[in-house]
């Protein structure tokens, strides 16, 4: 592996020196299918040097090396594989050609070695059909000399100065053939049977040749062409009516017959057999309608809808049966009657500063919304037409713990359109959710068609609380000489937000650098951090700030904390003096 990156390493620092200069050696041209492992040449033929590495430095190097091997130690050059002209270089009107780059590592010199691969005349020409056997038509009043049958030419995979060089021959055992071959190639690469005398279809009806082509290396194929002579259809088919229309209720059942469009053709035989279709313009109603190609009835085919589209037009065309087929159309108008199909639909719109979710019908607001601004426009609609495409609205609460929330209200716009919003402001602390159903019923007396929709508010929290201390104060008693982290008491604030607004922390106010207390910031435990000395000091006080984390403003509140050091009997009497001396004369009397 080292040795690997040292050899790509010395090649990058030498390579900028290397491309100014390379070796051009001379061209070499070997035939493609040159065989597997074929020499092509030694770069030094007469100098053995053990110390000489060769290496491929293409930047195509994984095509380089599948088709050619390079000896790294004698710089020999070898086939690897298989070369397919064809496969490799896909144009055929350009050189196929390889140019290696073979870097000498002793000498540090780079190799150019232009390789082409001559094309050798392995393919056979083809024609571009997928049978050998084709027809052709012609019609019966076709004139002489200007009417044409084109054949596409054919193809020789081969280089391209072989396929300027193919050879056509139209061969036929009838003598009075009436075609003959036209081999000037036009752009469109065509071939073409020309018309040589009037055709007569009742006389002959049909024409057989074979069309043989071959290369310069006598590669021959040939194609079967049968000519097939056209009668003459002079006649087209006549409807009964320029335009026929009639009109269905939406709820018609699937495969009624709707009506019948029917023609009549003056022509016999198949020429005057008519069938009917769509014209490719209207096959789009192919879908909702069918239609009876013998017979012209049309039927439904699937459910329509008043709603999606009140009226069909499309045409229908007949076409007689004739080698050339003849043609005429006629309109048909289908128009839909609307009947009370569809429900009214309740469709939330809210500002952009309200989180909605259509999907779920679920509504997010602040409990700080502004009371003066609508929040919501609820909009009505119904498909349906005239009176039965109106609708009213009204809702009703469905909160479990409320027989009714008068919290809300709509206000009616127009027929469609409603305002909804609060009679009070909302408050998480007092209620976190309003579920409301919403009701819509059109106005059809006959079948009147309603909708439910349920919409859940979600309040969302704001830090509008401050923390709440259940004391005003505490007054604590400590014992001198106490251990050091003691607990004292636990100071718990109430804050009624929810998540971070609720969430409180705690911490000690003063300005006392030396005060020995402190407090579990989570939990508001007070401790004594030190042991205390009433004869020092017997009294503390301080102040505690629980402070919740709402964003982006936080809010706290304040508790005072008053400790007393209680004494305790931890000191001895002491004299004045360490000794005191006297003097006192002998046979002095006692004091009285």
């Amino acid at each position: 592996m080292m040795k690997t990156s040292f050899l790509v390493l010395f090649i990058l620092l030498h390579f900028s020196n290397i491309l100014c200069d390379p070796i051009e050696l001379s061209e070499i041209i070997i035939p493609e299918h040159t065989a597997i492992g074929h020499l092509l040449l030694t770069i030094h033929p007469s100098i053995a040097k053990e110390k000489y590495s060769y290496r491929f430095v293409n930047n195509n190097y994984r095509e380089i090396q599948q088709y050619f091997s390079l000896n790294s130690s004698t710089g020999q050059l070898h086939i690897a594989n298989d070369i397919d002209r064809e496969k490799i270089c896909t144009h055929r009107h350009n050189k196929c050609k390889f140019l290696l780059k073979i870097f000498e590592l002793f000498d540090e010199k780079l190799y150019h070695i232009p390789i082409l691969i001559d094309d050798i005349n392995d393919h056979r020409p083809l024609f571009p059909y997928e049978s050998s056997i084709i027809q052709l038509h012609i019609s019966e009043n076709s004139p002489p000399y200007q009417s044409k049958l084109f054949i596409q030419q054919a193809y020789d995979r081969d280089q391209i100065d072989n396929q300027k060089q193919l050879k056509y021959q139209l061969k036929t055992i009838d003598e009075t053939f009436p075609f003959r071959l036209e081999t000037n190639i036009d752009i469109s690469n065509r071939l073409a049977l020309v018309l040589t005398q009037p055709l007569d279809r009742e006389f002959i009806d049909t024409y057989n040749c074979t069309l043989h082509v071959t290369d310069t290396a006598d590669h021959d194929e040939h194609l079967y062409i049968t000519i097939i002579i056209d009668d003459v259809n002079d006649q087209s088919p006549i409807f009964e009516s320029e335009i026929y229309s009639v009109e269905l209720s939406e709820n018609i059942p699937i495969n009624t017959t709707i009506l019948r469009v029917q023609a009549y053709d003056n022509d016999i035989g198949l020429n005057g057999e008519i069938i009917y279709d769509f014209i490719d313009a209207s096959k789009q109603y192919a879908n909702t309608f069918s239609l009876d190609k013998q017979t012209g009835l049309i039927r439904l085919r699937s459910s329509v809808d008043y709603e999606q589209r009140s009226s069909y037009i499309f045409y229908v065309e007949a076409r007689d049966c004739g080698n050339e087929p003849r043609s005429s159309q006629t309109l048909v108008n289908i128009t839909i009657l609307d009947v009370n199909d569809c429900a009214p639909k309740i469709s939330f719109r809210f500002l952009p500063e309200i989180i909605y979710t259509p999907s779920k019908f679920l509504v997010e607001i602040s409990e700080n919304y502004p009371m003066d601004k609508f929040f919501a426009q609820i909009l009505v609609t119904d498909d349906d037409s005239d009176y039965r495409g109106q609708a009213r609205l009204w809702f009703e609460t469905i909160d479990a713990y409320k027989e009714k929330d008068l919290s809300f209200y709509l206000y009616q716009l127009d027929n469609s359109t409603y305002f909804f919003n609060r009679t009070k402001p909302f408050d998480f602390e007092m209620q976190q959710s309003h579920r409301l159903i919403f009701h819509a019923q059109d106005f059809d007396r006959k079948n009147p068609l309603a909708t439910n929709q349920i919409l859940t508010i979600n309040v969302l929290d704001e830090n509008d609380n401050h923390p709440k201390f259940p004391n005003a104060f505490y007054h604590l008693k400590l014992n001198e000489n106490n251990l050091a982290n003691t607990f004292l008491i636990q100071i718990e604030a109430f804050d009624p937000d929810s998540g971070e607004n609720g969430r409180l922390t705690y911490e000690i106010e003063t300005n006392d650098t030396s005060l020995p207390f402190n407090i579990d910031s989570n939990t508001g435990m007070l401790y004594c951090s030190k042991s205390l000395d009433r004869e020092k000091r017997d009294q503390y006080d301080f102040q505690i700030i629980a402070r919740d984390h709402g964003s982006p403003l936080s809010l706290s509140s304040k508790i005072s904390i008053l400790i007393d050091v209680d004494d305790l009997n931890d000191h001895r009497p002491k004299f004045e003096y360490e000794k005191y001396e006297f003097s006192i004369e002998e046979n002095s009397y006692p004091s009285k």
